[in-house]
């Protein structure tokens, strides 16, 4: 214990604090400063959550059903891997399990894509740099598949396979080749090119001879008609074709002069068919005609027996 000095003043008796003096000593609240920390821990709440949103499958938030299919070879098909529907990823690979009919593969697929009843399952490769895609085909029905159905699938060529066609493929067209360029060929075809040639000297002797006779018909055709442009100019010619045209105008005269007879006659017959005139009357009329042919047979026996017996009508008497 440290002795005070000889001679020195005691200490003054410490005072207590009340509770006002508590309060005026502490620090006073500012309300803008809570209201901004409480905004602060909100936005970073939301941020949270947005990113969680972001970093995670949008389809967990929504309302999502499950399918799955049975197929000989996965193919090489992981869980996360995409389901697509015409090209539009509507899900993605859940799990798969290894059974005794082959590999059974679980999808769960997004609602807001309607998949038809019928559809089908076939594992494809999403291309060289991609992984493998459960790509579901379509079908017909008017129904929607269930939650828990399995749909059946179908086999898809893989890269494998596809590269072993194109293999086999172009084997077949090497050895179509080689065939082509054998000797035997070689020798078909060098013929066939002399037999052409061949040909083609024949029809280019031919063609010079057809344009010969070409030659010489239009030098006859152009003699010709220098001839006729010629005796076109000579003085007979020219009569001749005067007399020619005298000839055509008394022709078409007579044409419409037998036009208008015909005419005539046309109108006469009709007349005649129609009753009018005597001849008219003659003809629609029986019983005139009747009459008239009793009256030339009257008139027929006058005259036979005027012949015979000439003094019953006639007397000369002589003074």
């Amino acid at each position: 214990m440290i002795q005070r000095a000889h001679g020195a003043a005691p200490a003054a008796p410490r005072k207590r604090l009340s509770t006002e003096d508590l309060r005026t000593m502490a620090p006073m609240r500012q309300p803008r400063r809570e209201v901004s920390v409480g905004l602060f821990v909100v936005i970073g709440v939301l941020a949270v959550l947005v990113a969680l949103f972001a970093l995670t499958d949008p389809g967990t938030f929504r309302g999502r059903y499950h399918v799955s299919t049975i197929v000989q070879s996965a193919g090489g098909i992981r869980k996360g891997d995409p389901v697509q529907l015409k090209g539009v990823n509507i899900g993605r690979i859940r799990d798969f399990t290894i059974t005794r009919d082959g590999v059974r593969v679980s999808m769960e697929l997004e609602s807001e894509y309607p998949v038809p009843a019928d559809s089908r399952i076939s594992i494809v490769s999403g291309g060289l740099l991609q992984s493998m895609v459960a790509e579901v085909v379509p079908g017909d029905s008017p129904e929607r598949v269930r939650d828990g159905a399995v749909l059946p699938s179908t086999e898809a060529a893989t890269l494998t396979q596809t590269a072993e066609t194109l293999s086999a493929g172009a084997d077949t067209v090497l050895n179509r080749a080689q065939d082509l360029l054998s000797r035997e060929n070689i020798s078909a075809v060098g013929a066939s090119t002399a037999q052409l040639q061949a040909l083609l000297v024949a029809l280019t002797g031919l063609a010079v001879e057809q344009r010969q006779q070409l030659n010489a018909l239009t030098s006859s055709l152009t003699r010709s008609a220098q001839g006729l442009e010629g005796a076109t100019t000579q003085p007979e010619l020219a009569r001749a074709l005067a007399r020619t045209d005298s000839m055509s105008l008394r022709l078409d005269a007579a044409t419409a002069s037998l036009q208008q007879a015909s005419t005539s006659v046309a109108s006469l017959v009709e007349r005649i068919e129609g009753g009018e005139g005597t001849l008219g009357k003659l003809i629609q009329d029986d019983q005139l005609y009747q009459n008239l042919n009793a009256a030339v047979a009257g008139l027929n026996q006058l005259t036979t027996d005027i012949r015979q017996n000439p003094r019953r009508y006639i007397n000369v008497s002589v003074f």
